[in-house]
């Protein structure tokens, strides 16, 4: 009988093990809660109106049909690791050989309830998209506001967080409420919306080049943007924003970006850190006294003091490498050497025509309209289905060649 290799996740580490794993004698089964591949790092475009959610997120049956994988939609319970069994939402238990574990992360709010209730946290395409309808809806609501203190409430949008997703949604955000202002809210000029980034560091995109770091924050403010750094949003009722410096700040949408933590179920896994969830593996991404059970992507930790990031390369290549091993040991053959990533770099989008680029094995600092290129590539080329490409790439062509088509449909919750 075919050894039995079960994949929990169907994001970037997950298929990429399925694809990985086509061909070797074995019967694989992905298990994902939603029928599609979602490609998170435009997921902030669809918040901000630049792309339809079709765009990016791919049907995971066709994805799959090539490599002969299974899939199943549903949600993953429990894991039981002495029975080799998993548990599903729909009343059904799957056994397996093997266990590749690809369920990412979840948004870390740090405890704060409030904050789960009321923020906006890109992490789904539902999400991102009531989060588009509230911007929309706010600028409508503020039209009607009989007080320019509610009126502002109204404008003022909060971004916590200053990594690469907080940075790349608040400069998408403010070069969409440019266009809104000037062609469809005449009646708002008199009182500027604000988009106050808020970071708990001293700059903003941590791990690049002060340099870099830098060029973010002048485009941000550049583009009338305001950065609050050394703070900590501490609370949110839906209305004003509490930090643990400063004054209140009365906003009636935040957009959190500050934190992640590993799947829950991936916490409950030997070796998970209490505090990240993410898994201290062996060299080989195994779990401590499982060696049929694998830890890929999001939920991996680092053997050593440098954490891996929490980006899809590193995703891709982690998911192909436990596909590697497992075929190996399949056809009982020795495992492959231990894993070892190289830094592809890193890129952030500053808008139109805008990006910095960081290759560090290179020593490559870039900035400009070339880095913006480069990063339209990558990532046409990193989407995957040639139709999502080729929507992607029509609907970036609309919006930057006519400054602003950007999607104005308010979706009711």
């Amino acid at each position: 009988m075919a050894k039995q290799v079960l994949i929990l996740g169907g994001g970037f580490a997950g298929l990429a093990a399925a694809r990985a794993l086509q061909g070797a004698p074995c019967t694989v089964t992905l298990v994902d809660h939603n029928n599609y591949h979602l490609f998170q790092p435009l997921l902030y475009q669809v918040a901000t109106g630049e792309l339809p959610a079709e765009a990016i997120a791919t049907p995971l049956r066709p994805l799959l049909a090539p490599t002969g994988a299974h899939f199943r939609l549903d949600r993953v319970l429990a894991i039981d690791l002495a029975a080799r069994t998993v548990r599903l939402a729909e009343n059904a238990t799957l056994s397996y050989d093997y266990l590749i574990v690809a369920l990412g992360s979840v948004t870390n709010f740090f405890g704060h309830a409030d904050l789960a209730l009321h923020a906006f946290d890109l992490k789904g395409v539902e999400v991102a998209e009531q989060a588009r309808s509230r911007i929309l809806y706010a600028f409508e609501r503020a039209t009607s506001c009989t007080t320019s203190a509610e009126r502002s409430a109204w404008l003022t949008f909060v971004v916590a967080g200053g990594g690469a997703t907080g940075v790349e949604f608040a400069t998408a955000l403010l070069e969409l409420i440019r266009i809104l202002m000037r062609r469809r809210y005449p009646e708002l000029q008199k009182t500027p919306p604000r988009v106050v980034l808020i970071q708990g560091g001293s700059a903003l995109l941590p791990g690049f080049a002060p340099s870099l770091q830098a060029a973010a924050a002048a485009k941000i403010r550049a583009l009338h943007g305001e950065i609050l750094f050394d703070t900590h949003v501490t609370a949110y009722d839906g209305q004003v924003v509490q930090s643990h410096s400063g004054a209140p700040l009365p906003a009636r949408t935040l957009v959190w970006t500050a934190g992640v933590r590993a799947h829950p179920l991936t916490a409950t896994l030997p070796g998970a850190d209490p505090h990240s969830g993410r898994v201290i593996t062996d060299a080989h991404l195994r779990v401590r006294d499982h060696p049929e059970v694998f830890v890929v992507g999001d939920g991996l930790a680092p053997c050593h003091q440098h954490p891996w990031p929490q980006v899809a390369p590193f995703a891709i290549e982690s998911g192909r490498y436990a596909a590697t091993v497992i075929r190996a040991g399949l056809l009982q053959h020795p495992p492959p050497p231990p894993f070892i990533y190289r830094d592809q770099g890193s890129m952030v989008v500053l808008g139109r025509y805008d990006a910095v680029c960081q290759i560090d094995r290179w020593h490559i600092r870039w900035r400009g309209p070339g880095a913006w290129l480069l990063w339209i590539g990558l990532h046409l080329y990193r989407i995957m289905g040639m139709r999502n490409r080729v929507l992607t790439l029509i609907d970036w062509a609309s919006d930057y060649g006519s400054h602003g088509n950007a999607i104005e449909i308010i979706r009711k919750r």
